[in-house]
């Protein structure tokens, strides 16, 4: 007798008789047959495997969501081995669990007024977008400190953010790692939750005692995909960046940078060096002071915007691994689609734990 239990973990049970017909009613066990005689003892295995649930957003050669693909469009592989589609949504309803980072040391002191009403403006887009979605919000400088926990409501974040200041050292990863470990890990139900860290920070980090290998893998151990919002400037010299880019291309995530594309900032301001241009951009920052002020603020909206529309216009599939044994390792994933031209975003895969 098989018995399938999609039910948090997704696991699938098995109890049977080695060699016994599949037909026919089961003796509960410990229980004499209706001859009166004992029957033989049942050998009991169980098989776990998880039923793995894959979002993935699709875009099209102008970066626009396409969102019109159907089941029969797509194709899912696990280490090279296609697997049978089970679950499709062409709209995914699975919910959200996301967590809001805030660089709130003294680099990013003269950009904090724009992180924390971006925050308050992603929270707010996707929070009133389902109330199956939930978010958190994290600050760090010299250590990670959760100033809001998991909430459905957007005003819990606005009223957290307000009293923000910035100060102290960075200690980015290991803020990540805290947020993957003790969150997003241990995230509330119904469901299985898609999870995402989205991190305003200019990737400057002196305070770590975690690496950044360390902390990719605790993100793939935790499934989650980590967006970026740089608060670097233009022409700004941020080698903290390169760790950034690599935390989303392992996440399968996206980086955004608003600051570093905005014309009359970068090219109107008569500096001719870049670092004259940065500098200039920290000048103005404060509102009134500048156009660069206006600028950013489109700037940052279209990049809220584009991660918002991607977390809540993906698609999403479920598959049984054909490959049952739960033996630790990693395996990637990878979805292909007859559609030509398109990008596919998703996650890289999965550890096959218990």
């Amino acid at each position: 007798m098989w018995v399938f239990i999609f039910a948090g973990g997704a696991v699938l049970s098995a109890t049977q008789a080695p060699d016994s017909p599949r037909t026919g009613s089961s003796t509960p066990e410990g229980k004499a047959a209706d001859s009166g005689q004992e029957g033989p003892k049942e050998e009991q295995f169980r098989i776990e495997v998880k039923e793995v649930q894959v979002p993935f957003s699709v875009f099209d050669r102008k970066g626009n969501l396409a969102l019109d693909l159907q089941k029969e469009d797509f194709r899912v592989f696990e280490d090279g081995v296609e697997q049978e589609i089970r679950y499709y949504s062409p709209a995914t309803n699975l919910p959200l669990r996301f967590g809001i980072l805030i660089d709130t040391s003294s680099s990013a002191r003269a950009r904090l007024k724009f992180e924390k009403e971006a925050a308050m403006q992603l929270g707010y887009y996707v929070l009133s977008h389902s109330k199956d979605h939930q978010g958190f919000l994290m600050t760090f400088d010299h250590g990670p400190e959760v100033i809001q926990d998991y909430t459905t409501n957007p005003d819990d974040l606005t009223t957290t953010l307000d009293g923000l200041q910035a100060a102290g050292g960075t200690a980015l990863l290991d803020a990540i790692i805290e947020a993957c470990e003790k969150k997003l890990m241990t995230a509330p139900g119904p469901g299985i939750p898609r999870r995402v860290l989205v991190i305003f920070s200019d990737g400057d980090d002196n305070l770590s005692k975690h690496s950044l290998d360390q902390t990719v893998d605790v993100a793939l151990r935790a499934d989650a995909r980590i967006f970026v919002v740089s608060s670097n400037g233009y022409g700004q010299n941020a080698p903290g960046e390169e760790g950034l880019k690599r935390l989303v291309s392992e996440t399968k995530g996206q980086l955004y940078a608003p600051l570093n594309d905005l014309p009359s900032a970068a090219f109107a301001t008569g500096y001719i060096s870049k670092h004259q241009i940065y500098e200039s951009q920290n000048s103005v920052y404060e509102p009134g002071t500048g156009q660069y002020t206006s600028e950013l603020a489109i700037a940052m909206t279209k990049a809220l915007e584009a991660i918002g529309n991607e977390l809540t216009n993906q698609y999403a599939i479920g598959y049984v691994p054909k490959n049952r044994n739960l033996d630790g390792t990693f395996r990637t994933i990878e979805i292909r689609t007859r559609r030509k031209n398109v990008e596919i975003r998703t996650k890289k895969g999965y550890y096959a734990v218990p």
